[in-house]
């Protein structure tokens, strides 16, 4: 079973097929960023929509029982998540609320700073807030994964520490491999593994170090980091980005806390590597996997198995 542990496409039947066509079984898929309340609820719909009239290839699941019966099914299954939390306003109900049609993941912040805590842009990093403990064990209550991905590294150890179920980054890497405040320290990384939790490896260009990032470089990375915290807590979250028009990279970066003027250029989706294009060369990365040690077993768990077992653990039954 291939689980992706994210993708922020723009979904189609034709994304659809896309993703089925490297053998992808699950995706985490974000259906909010920058929305409030109202806006994520319009977003939730039109994916629902989009299911039902696709339901030969897709299907929204809201548990690992539910995983299953897609795969035997032969459809995509899809956990449904957000890479922010403005759409819970301060009210730690709305957990509970966003569980109940179909929330799965929850990222605490995106890329600035909210009533939570700090994003990893953000120059200093004040924790997590009073309100973003209270969330957190808001988001245990209602059985949903907390993720920390554009989370500060001071607001991530505090949502560690403070969760009562693992956490995860669902896609980003160590900062070891790539430079970049999206991505962890190792003290991070540790932390989070020895409560359980599980890193997803992201694809994404900008924090691989680029396009010339070879297989064999990304594949030794995923082997490292899987001997320092174990192979159990090792993923792949690609953070796949098909379907959107190429000026839609600014809107998903910034929203609309920081419009650009006339003069400025919109930023431009990144060129991926040739060897991982998109989720239809995931057989690649298993080859690419294998030959930089993994057993048939470990490439297993890294490819979808450590997902699932995480699942089970957070989500309800």
């Amino acid at each position: 079973m291939i689980i992706d542990g994210l993708q922020i496409n723009d979904w189609t039947r034709e994304v659809i097929a896309e993703v089925r066509s490297g053998g992808v079984n699950v995706v985490h898929a974000t259906v909010g960023v920058w929305e409030d309340m109202a806006s994520a609820m319009t977003r939730i719909g039109a994916f629902r929509h989009l299911c039902r009239h696709n339901a030969d290839l897709i299907r929204i699941v809201r548990s690992v029982e539910g995983i299953h019966e897609a795969v035997d099914d032969d459809v995509l299954a899809v956990v449904l998540g957000f890479q922010n939390s403005s759409m819970l306003g301060d009210d730690p109900e709305m957990a509970g609320i966003f569980a109940d049609v179909g929330i799965r993941v929850i990222q605490l912040t995106y890329n600035i700073a909210n009533h939570l805590g700090s994003s990893c842009w953000e120059p200093q990093d004040g924790g997590l807030t009073r309100a973003g403990y209270r969330m957190v064990a808001a988001l245990n209550d209602a059985g949903v994964l907390v993720d920390i991905s554009h989370v500060g590294n001071v607001t991530g150890r505090d949502a560690v520490e403070a969760s009562v179920a693992p956490v995860a980054i669902t896609h980003g890497n160590p900062v070891s491999f790539c430079d970049s405040p999206r991505n962890k320290p190792d003290e991070l990384v540790a932390a989070v593994a020895e409560r359980g939790g599980v890193i997803g490896c992201t694809l994404y260009p900008l924090f691989i170090g680029g396009a010339d990032v070879t297989r064999s470089e990304y594949c030794d990375m995923v082997s490292l980091l899987a001997e320092q915290i174990g192979v159990e807590h090792v993923a792949i979250g690609s953070d796949a980005v098909l379907g959107w028009e190429p000026d839609a990279l600014g809107w998903m970066r910034n929203g609309r806390w920081d419009r650009p003027s006339t003069r400025t250029q919109s930023p431009s989706f990144p060129p991926w590597p040739t060897w991982f294009d998109g989720p239809k060369d995931f057989g690649n990365l298993a080859e690419g996997l294998e030959e930089a040690g993994f057993s048939a077993e470990e490439r297993d768990l890294v490819l979808g198995g450590n997902w699932l077992r995480l699942f089970g653990e957070v989500f309800p039954s």
